[in-house]
């Protein structure tokens, strides 16, 4: 179960396709322009989301309520069913703990060691990101951008992370980011839908998460789902309660 817990809270703060690199015609700066690229603009977001995670071992469903203090902290407590909450976890710029409350232990990890740990790079932007459809990079020129009749693909390079960009040509609107490392068969991709507007910013409420990644020479994939059923942003500041007990066993 802690396991479980463990990919289920990660996941939550972070879909595999393939990625078939077509030819197909660059646009123009002012095409870029015109994608209407917009960070949501805020201090404080929280929600209250449905969670369903399979890694085509388990299944597991739950309710999360999540808390973001922009570009600092993302707070998050799982309830998988009962009223009882099993898992908390915090995450900062440059690490991410986690307490599970049934088994009485927690995790403690770098960025660094994290990324090693899931054989896919992660860091606390690709998190807030994931959370709120942003994307992960500023996309601030035309270079590596082309589109076809649906999709306009931006592509971007980040310490050697492959990052594509696919957004709605009707929308206008990110729908997918795909992180890939060009030397391994690891990958991530974030998908969106469901968009809609929350105090003047455009957040989706439908997200899948999809990591896959070589675990002993084979390829397994981790599949996570989520749903806002709540969400709001605000300028008021919001409480981000987190303690690890004496008496809890760290595991690794």
């Amino acid at each position: 179960m802690n396991k479980n817990l463990l990919v289920l809270l990660l996941s939550a703060l972070i879909l595999v396709v393939g990625c078939k690199r077509d030819t197909i015609p660059s646009v123009s700066e002012s095409d870029l322009k015109g994608l209407n690229i917009r960070p949501a603009d805020f201090k404080y977001f929280s929600s209250r989301s449905k969670i369903n995670f399979d890694d085509g071992n388990n299944r597991i469903g739950a309710t999360a309520n999540i808390r973001i203090a922009k570009d600092s902290l993302i707070w998050i407590s799982i309830t998988p069913g009962f009223g009882i909450e099993a898992a908390r976890g915090l995450v900062t710029r440059d690490s991410l703990f986690l307490v599970n409350k049934l088994q009485k232990e927690y995790h403690a990890y770098s960025f660094k060691e994290l990324s090693q740990k899931l054989n896919v790079v992660v860091d606390y932007d690709i998190l807030q990101s994931a959370l709120l459809g942003d994307p992960i990079k500023p996309i601030t020129n035309n270079k590596g951008v082309m589109r076809n009749e649906t999709e306009t693909i931006v592509m971007q390079q980040e310490q050697g992370i492959d990052i594509i960009n696919y957004f709605s040509n009707n929308t206008l609107k990110l729908t997918k980011v795909l992180l890939q490392e060009p030397s391994s068969p690891n990958n991530l991709m974030l998908e969106y839908a469901d968009f809609q507007e929350v105090a003047n910013n455009i957040l989706p409420f439908t997200s899948t998460i999809t990591a896959q990644y070589q675990d002993n020479q084979q390829m397994k994939a981790t599949v996570v789902a989520f749903q806002h059923n709540k969400a709001e942003f605000s300028d008021t500041a919001l409480p981000f309660p987190f303690s690890i007990p004496d008496r809890y066993v760290r595991k690794q």
